[in-house]
């Protein structure tokens, strides 16, 4: 028995030094704090750990993610403008209301309608990219206001000179 309990208490202490990526709630006050530009440096530390986690967060959708992604958008600078503008396309199937409500109409990059509904992807597979196209269109039919969106969608696929995998 206290075999068990002394292994429970290093596990239990080993839990607590790992450090765990942060929320929604404690970047907002970050980048209150110290400006989106700070932040997204920190996030990049750590061979992009943390970056990669709120991308991650971000693509889902959420409302609390998704507000994230325009807090960051004004510090972003190429690199991470490129990865949040892609994380937010993916975004689009699972809210696409959420993802229209945070695009600017100003087209300032990178949260602007042509970025984010240009298909902005660089490592997507053709059947993944096939996939989103079907289920961004159908979700964003289903929401007022899409119309420019789905427009930029069918014009860079009316554009494209053909989907090449090994971008």
């Amino acid at each position: 028995m206290k075999k068990i309990i002394l292994l429970y208490c290093l596990l239990s202490s080993w839990a607590y030094a790992v450090p765990q990526p942060p929320s929604s709630a404690q970047l907002v006050t970050q980048i209150q704090k110290n400006g989106a530009k700070s932040v997204i440096a920190k996030l990049y530390t750590d061979d992009e750990k943390e970056w990669l986690y709120v991308l991650e967060k971000i693509e889902k959708g959420n409302d609390d993610w998704l507000k994230i992604a325009s807090l960051l958008a004004p510090g972003s600078d190429a690199d991470s403008a490129e990865s949040l503008a892609t994380a937010v396309a993916m975004a689009i199937p699972h809210n696409p209301s959420g993802v229209l409500a945070i695009l600017n109409h100003e087209n300032i990059l990178p949260l602007s309608t042509d970025v984010v509904c240009a298909l902005p992807f660089y490592s997507i597979t053709r059947p993944q990219f096939n996939q989103y196209i079907v289920d961004s269109i159908q979700a964003l039919y289903k929401v007022a206001a899409s119309k420019s969106c789905i427009d930029t969608m069918v014009n860079t696929l009316g554009r494209s000179n053909g989907f090449k995998e090994d971008n």
